[in-house]
């Protein structure tokens, strides 16, 4: 059986360094054309082609998306099925990866999508500084950032309107009666979490109120676990609150579970909203009430722009903030007109 060629192969065949063989075959701007015509030659005489990269050579491209997430299990491993259904409408294939919240592993796979020649790579970032990943695929693939951690305006980005949504969900509990709302939050800093604290800050001056915001200590390694520890602190901090928003639903998921371990019954005696729209929010044992996001309008306005900027690199960074909407179930309700749209001292059980 005949050996399969590697690019080990090439660089051996040709007494080139491993490196200078894969610049040559992904076309990196740091390689001479002698260089890069010779390993060329090499490939197509030895048939080196893994991945039709004979094809993507010839196009100086290929028929493929890069997904790169930061955490598969968010609702945008959800949206990741919207972006799918999109893309073979266009003729076009995702490849998915999952970073793990990982900056390294981020890196690796944005490295492992620019050698596999792809179209374009979506990403939702590990941090709020993308400096690198711009460095890295600047002029060579289009990128595009997806959600609210990279919103500069010299990048491509798809995201919705967290300051809009949270006046959604806000409102939405002041006009079942509510004035004393918490706000669970997590750790993470990003012009998304920015925006839902500076909304929730703005309506709870607007009614008079003080803000109540519980932020995650960053040591949780779970979304879910720290919306529950949260919730945790909260009830025995003796605040008297009778609503709470929490910036994602995994989190408000977690707030219900420690509300019910300590007698609080939702939405009787408290209400819970959360942000994002997963799937498990509409379960019936969970009933959540959510600001739902757009998937089938993000997924088709990153598909474009990557589509657009591949077909022309030089256009300017495009930006889409779209709307979500509040869809109501059973996990929020009227403030209990004994309790003064207020949770008693004596109803908040001491953890």
């Amino acid at each position: 059986m005949r050996k399969p060629v590697t690019m080990r192969t090439l660089a051996k065949e040709l007494g080139l360094s491993l490196s200078a063989v894969s610049k040559a075959l992904n076309d990196y701007p740091d390689i001479g054309p002698e260089t890069k015509a010779l390993v060329l030659e090499k490939a197509a005489e030895l048939g080196y082609t893994p991945n039709n990269l004979a094809r993507s050579l010839a196009r100086k491209t290929s028929n493929f998306l890069g997904v790169v997430l930061r955490d598969v299990s968010s609702v945008y491993g959800e949206m990741f099925k919207s972006m799918s259904e999109v893309a073979r409408r266009d003729g076009l294939h995702l490849m998915l990866y999952d970073t793990d919240n990982d900056p390294e592993v981020e890196k690796w796979c944005i490295r492992n999508l620019m050698d596999s020649m792809a179209l374009g790579i979506v990403v939702t970032p590990v941090g709020e500084d993308v400096s690198y990943i711009e460095e890295m695929t600047r002029g060579r693939v289009p990128v595009v950032f997806l959600g609210g951690k990279a919103t500069d305006p010299s990048v491509n980005y798809v995201c919705s309107d967290s300051f809009a949504g949270t006046e959604m969900a806000v409102r939405h509990l002041i006009s079942l009666g509510h004035e004393r709302i918490a706000m669970i939050c997590d750790h993470k800093k990003s012009a998304s979490r920015s925006a839902k604290i500076a909304a929730y800050e703005g309506l709870m001056a607007e009614i008079g109120q003080k803000p109540r915001i519980f932020y995650g200590s960053g040591e949780e390694k779970d979304i879910m676990a720290s919306g529950y520890e949260q919730a945790r602190r909260m009830i025995a901090s003796g605040e008297e609150v009778s609503a709470v928003f929490a910036v994602k639903d995994k989190m408000a998921i977690g707030v219900i579970q420690a509300l019910r371990e300590a007698g609080v019954r939702v939405p009787e005696q408290m209400s819970v909203v959360g942000y994002d729209g997963i799937d498990a929010a509409a379960l019936p044992m969970v009933g959540l009430t959510s600001v739902t996001q757009p998937r089938m309008e993000m997924a088709e306005a990153v598909i474009d722009i990557l589509r657009r900027h591949a077909e022309n690199p030089d256009l300017p960074p495009e930006h889409v903030r779209v709307t979500p909407k509040l869809l109501t179930r059973t996990s929020s309700g009227a403030a209990a007109k004994a309790l003064n749209g207020h949770l008693p001292q004596k109803e908040l059980v001491k953890l």
